[in-house]
This record gives structure tokens, C-alpha cells and sequence, in this order.
């Protein structure tokens, strides 16, 4: 089980199949049956995936490394971070977080840090949460952990949970490389952690949205309202279940009139800080999913690539990004590298991602894979500065 789980190629897998089992929950009145069509091309995307994981265990392409990061490094970037987080909460004379507590008006989290900056801080603020707990884990050094707990602090702040969650799964995924067997009491243990995180979602989503509105909105059924199940799970639910249910809305109400392989390609296989800037300069339209509500704004991976090319376009997207990850095992950092378990287990995070969107074009996402190739590549060189 636990080699399965180190394989990020397996991670698609068990992501997508947890989906279909949370959906088959029907908590909510306003998510539609699953078609024959979606059933098939998940069960080739499955295969695919389950093919290439194969190779990459036969080809011995992961390998459990140690990382050996000085301290002094961790310590270097967390107050790099630490300065240029505190710029932003002066540039926007607020804490998101403060403000939500005492009941006053601030600035949303969706609209808070300075433009390009707060992209590049949130990308390394994952990747260190990422790289100091596989330095952890190595070493055991506790003023690393102390680091690697204190990274969170920001991302708190501005009540930022995708940094919050992408972090805890990343270290859950480092961990596994670094235990040889879990015991019956450690997936206790596990689980405990699993639903606090979840708990602990909920609670922070109720405050942001004011509790009692996402029951009503989203026709959570009388069987769930009434049972003993904390009612903070249901934001499990509506996120785990909201990205099938909007990606098979999709295929039943999208009308695809005209092929656009351009913005396709542009869209769904570019950055966004090369899309956002350079679509509207050369007129290349971008489309969208068809939403459920307008507040589930996610479709897995695919919904938005069959908005430009029909069943070709979540087709075509799944070879793409297949062949991206088998780069970044190949050659992308190596076996050997201190950022070798960062890498895998960041790219394990992002594959299962995948639920929710297509997340290899968000920035802040793609910039973690970059660093650690950058960091990679950097280390154990020297560099002479020659006048």
C-alpha cells in the first residue's frame, strides 16, 4: 500500500475514486447523476495512469533520498518571507483574519497582497512548507519543524486555505517516504489528523461564508441535516463532490459551436501569467465551464478543455499532462537530489489536484515544481564572480 501511495502516477487514482464514492453520498439536492460517458473516460484515464505508474516502479524512478538543507537556508527564506508578507499587511493596513474575528470590514482574502508579489510569496511559501518538512523528516531537527509549523502562520493570516491544505498534503506525502510500515495506531492516529484538517475546513468556511447560507443555497438534504454527522464535513463534501458534479453540467449544457484548438492550447497547457497577460492581446478567447451554481466555481481538470474542443479537448488534456509528469520523474530533479522527495511529493499533490481543475496553469502551483528544479540544479555548485 504504502509504495502504491509513493507513486504519484497511483495518486490520480485514488483521488478520482474517493470523488465517486464522497459523490455517491448525494448530500445536496442540486448535483446530477453521472453519465456512461464521463464513466468511460475516467475508467481510460485510469488505465493510462495505472500503465505509467507501472513503468515508473519497473524503471526504479523514485528513490527515497534524505535531504540534508542546512538550517541556515530554511531560516534565510522564512524571513525573506517573513519581510515581504509584512509589506503587504502594511500596504493593506489589514489582517484578514482580525478583521473577520472582531466582525469588521477588511480586505478580502481574494483581493489581498500586492499584485505579481503575493503570486511569487504564496508559490514559495508552499514549496518551503514542502522542503523543511522533508529536511525534517530527514534529520529531525526541531528548529525545522519549528520553521515548518510557523509557515503557516501567514497564509492564516490572510485566511489563505489552499496554502494551508496543499502544505498539509504535501508533508502527508513526504511523510510516506519516510516510514517504512503504519501501524494500526498510527493510521489512527492518521485519521484523527485527517478529520481535524477536514473539521477545521468546515469551520474556517462557515466563518468566511456566515454558516447557515451554503446548507440552504446548495439543498443539503433533510437525511444529512439531520444526522449526527458534524455539519462542518459538508464543506468536504461540496468541495470533494462540486468539481464532477460541474464537469458533468458541463457536458449536459455546454454547446460547443466552434472548435478552438488555439485556446486550447493557450489556456488549458499555458501558465496563467502567460495567458491572463498575452489572450486578450492576441484575441484568443477563453471559454468556460458551465457552473451548477455560481459559487462552485471548479470542474476537475477537464471540464473547461471540453468547453473548447468537446470530448477532444479532456482527451487531449490528459495525454499532455501525462507526458508532463513522466518529464518531471525523468529528468526533472534528480534521484539524487536533496529536492528529489519535495519534488515527487509536491507533483503527487498537484496530480491529485486534478480533481478540481486543471491545476498545472495556475502560477502559484507550477512555480513550486520550478523551484525545486532551480534549487536542484543550484545545489552543491559553486559560482565565481569574475570582474
Amino acid at each position: 500500500m504504502l509504495k502504491l501511495l509513493r507513486n504519484p502516477m497511483y495518486i490520480y487514482i485514488l483521488g478520482f475514486s474517493i470523488t465517486f464514492l464522497v459523490y455517491a453520498l448525494d448530500w445536496s439536492g442540486i448535483y446530477p447523476p453521472i453519465s456512461f460517458e464521463i464513466k468511460i473516460f475516467f475508467s481510460i484515464t485510469f488505465l493510462g495512469f495505472i500503465l505509467f505508474g507501472f513503468a515508473v516502479d519497473c524503471l526504479k524512478l523514485i528513490n527515497k533520498t534524505f535531504s540534508k538543507t542546512k538550517t541556515i537556508l530554511i531560516s534565510r527564506c522564512f524571513y525573506f518571507l517573513l519581510i515581504f508578507y509584512g509589506l503587504e499587511f502594511l500596504a493593506e493596513n489589514d489582517i484578514p483574519l482580525i478583521s473577520k474575528i472582531l466582525g469588521r470590514q477588511g480586505v478580502r482574502y481574494t483581493e489581498f497582497g500586492i499584485p505579481v508579489l503575493h503570486g511569487v510569496l504564496i508559490s514559495f511559501n508552499s514549496f518551503l512548507i514542502a522542503h523543511s518538512f522533508a529536511t525534517y523528516m530527514a534529520t529531525k531537527n526541531k528548529k525545522i519543524l519549528i520553521y515548518y509549523l510557523l509557515l503557516y502562520v501567514p497564509p492564516l493570516l490572510f485566511i489563505s486555505r489552499s496554502i494551508m491544505v496543499i502544505g498539509l498534503l504535501t508533508s502527508f506525502f513526504i511523510f510516506l517516504h519516510f516510514i517504512e510500515k503504519i501501524k494500526f495506531w498510527t493510521w489512527v492516529k492518521l485519521t484523527g489528523i485527517i478529520l481535524f484538517c477536514l473539521y477545521f475546513f468546515g469551520v474556517v468556511g462557515n466563518l468566511r461564508s456566515g454558516g447557515a447560507y451554503i446548507y440552504q443555497e446548495s439543498l443539503a438534504s433533510d437525511d444529512f441535516m439531520e444526522s449526527s454527522i458534524p455539519k462542518e464535513y459538508y464543506w468536504t463534501y461540496l468541495y470533494a463532490a462540486a468539481p464532477l458534479a460541474n464537469f458533468q453540467n458541463t457536458v449536459d449544457k455546454k454547446k460547443v459551436y466552434d472548435y478552438s484548438f488555439k485556446g486550447f492550447i493557450f489556456h488549458e497547457n499555458l501558465p496563467q501569467i502567460i495567458s491572463k497577460k498575452f489572450g486578450p492581446l492576441f484575441g484568443i478567447e477563453e471559454r468556460d465551464l458551465v457552473r451548477i451554481v455560481p459559487w462552485l466555481t471548479v470542474g476537475t481538470a477537464y471540464a473547461k478543455s471540453y468547453s473548447y474542443l468537446e470530448w477532444f479537448g479532456p482527451y487531449l488534456l490528459f495525454i499532455f499532462n501525462i507526458i508532463f509528469y513522466l518529464f518531471i520523474i525523468l529528468v526533472g530533479v534528480p534521484k539524487t537530489s536533496n529536492y528529489h522527495i519535495t519534488t515527487i511529493s509536491i507533483l503527487s499533490v498537484i496530480i491529485l489536484m486534478n480533481i478540481f481543475g486543471n491545476i498545472l496553469v495556475v502560477t502559484g502551483i507550477i512555480f513550486q515544481l520550478a523551484y525545486c528544479i532551480l534549487f536542484a540544479f543550484l545545489e552543491g555548485k559553486k559560482f565565481v564572480l569574475r570582474i
